[in-house]
């Protein structure tokens, strides 16, 4: 991928080089790109992009932007088809969250490794409406229609059910899950998490 194809004529130039940068991240199924890969994509030169982000990580960031929207993207297309307040609600959310791992490996990496900025990261994800929100407002419905006495600890479910999913799609992303368990399957096992902690009888 040499040829620039997200080729840059006129307007804003910020936000096409982000276009450019999550296409080759998308692309090549890593984050470890360069700003002259990314403004030879665009068809620019690299001080151009550099008036636009002082470095990498600037550019990087600006992409997790992308990733955030595309996780809600599939999160509101799993609820779709599902009645709020439902088992089957909640399951269809933790579904499209080991999707969206899978099928955008390179962005679920991006969104949560470490790279030192955990702290921004972490302030990014409280400032807008993100997958977690969508789970936590799902939780409460379905424990206030169906354990009333348990939706003050709708926070501590949804945080329960979040780290269940994250790891495992964690450990699906790196091809891990079967490290100890060769049968093991993601779906399955977040299913079965899922009635554990929100007490369901099986």
């Amino acid at each position: 991928m040499n040829q620039s194809v997200t080729p840059y004529h006129h307007g804003d130039l910020r936000n096409c080089a982000i276009t450019a940068a999550a296409e080759l991240i998308e692309t090549i199924g890593s984050y470890d790109i360069t700003i002259a890969q990314v403004a030879k994509r665009v068809g620019v030169s690299s001080p151009a992009l550099y008036r636009h982000f002082k470095d990498k990580d600037a550019l990087l960031t600006a992409v997790r932007e992308l990733a955030h929207i595309g996780i809600m993207e599939y999160t509101t297309n799993a609820q779709e088809s599902v009645a709020p307040g439902t088992l089957a609600h909640i399951d269809a959310l933790g579904s499209a969250y080991l999707r969206f791992a899978m099928d955008k490996k390179a962005f679920f990496g991006l969104m949560w490794e470490n790279h030192g900025d955990a702290d921004e990261r972490r302030a990014e994800a409280r400032a807008k409406r993100t997958g977690f929100q969508v789970l936590h407002e799902a939780i409460e419905l379905y424990l206030r229609e169906q354990r009333p006495e348990s939706v003050e600890n709708s926070l501590q479910t949804a945080t329960l059910l979040w780290s269940a999913a994250h790891g495992i799609a964690t450990l699906q992303h790196n091809r891990l899950l079967d490290t100890f368990d060769q049968n093991a399957n993601a779906e399955f096992m977040l299913r079965t998490a899922t009635r554990a902690i929100l007490k369901v009888d099986v």
